[in-house]
């Protein structure tokens, strides 16, 4: 395993920044990551990846806060329902075996590179019934961001977001970034507010799963904590100067490729 940790840290930094500037957890990589590097059980990758997401996105949605890029009543509606879904499902993988976890891990991975690949054919969609709330904000670039959103958007794609979060150790923001964006919100504004949701609603679930035994051993966790929260922390401070698109599409064609690789895996 000592071996192996060098190349860990520098993936994992690598996954913390492009988790931070585009708004997701990164459980999409740290998952394959942890059990391709490690040969760890589905099951204590995900529980691994999930404390790793509490971190990394704590400190990107620490730097959004301070550039005033996080709109939190969306993050509350998209948390609460989130905290309590996510909750439930990490419960419940104890009495799911290990391969239909991963091969539900699979298939939602590679709709979420579909997303990726091509925002407007993904399976997130805009919700607009219901009441709705105003917000405004100005950022610490100068940005005056104005929004009309629904509750029912948020509070649905919440849930969403918080089962995918418990069952697969992804934080959950492939799903909370498009739903943001669809629901009203800039696609940067997205960003630091899907983090700060993450945040909360990984929480939830990796404590769930440390209870059920999900651990790898503390070297795997002090470099891949250390890393991605180093990663995360430039992400978040460059995010607002990178070409989002062509990172986007990157994205999109690893986690296909992760997806892919992992169906091989099962069935094979």
């Amino acid at each position: 395993m000592g071996e192996l940790l060098p190349l860990a840290f520098f993936l994992a930094i690598l996954v913390g920044m492009l988790s931070a500037i585009i708004g997701i957890g990164g459980g999409a990589l740290y998952v394959p990551i942890l059990m391709f590097l490690f040969s760890l059980d589905y099951k204590i990758a995900v529980g691994t990846s999930l404390v790793i997401i509490v971190c990394s996105t704590l400190t990107s949605a620490l730097t959004y806060i301070k550039q005033n890029q996080v709109f939190f009543r969306v993050a509350l509606c998209v948390a609460i329902p989130g905290l309590i879904a996510s909750a439930i499902c990490s419960y419940l993988t104890q009495f799911i075996s290990t391969f239909h976890l991963s091969l539900f891990f699979a298939l939602f991975v590679f709709l979420i590179g579909i997303q990726m690949i091509f925002p407007g054919k993904g399976i997130v969609f805009r919700i607009a019934h219901g009441p709705t709330f105003e917000e405004e904000k100005k950022t610490s670039f100068g940005e005056k961001i104005y929004a009309k959103l629904s509750y029912l958007h948020f509070l649905l794609w919440g849930l969403v977001s918080g089962s995918t979060n418990g069952f697969t150790g992804i934080g959950g923001g492939m799903i909370n970034v498009p739903a943001m964006n669809l629901g009203g919100l800039p696609i940067h504004i997205a960003v630091a507010t899907s983090l700060f949701a993450v945040f909360c609603i990984s929480i939830t679930s990796a404590l769930v799963h440390l209870s059920l035994g999900h651990t790898a051993p503390t070297p795997v966790y002090v470099v891949f904590i250390v890393g991605s929260m180093l990663g995360a922390f430039i992400g978040a401070r460059i995010a607002h100067y990178v070409p989002e698109k062509e990172l986007r599409l990157g994205f999109g064609f690893i986690v296909i490729a992760i997806s892919m690789n992992v169906l091989l895996q099962l069935f094979l």
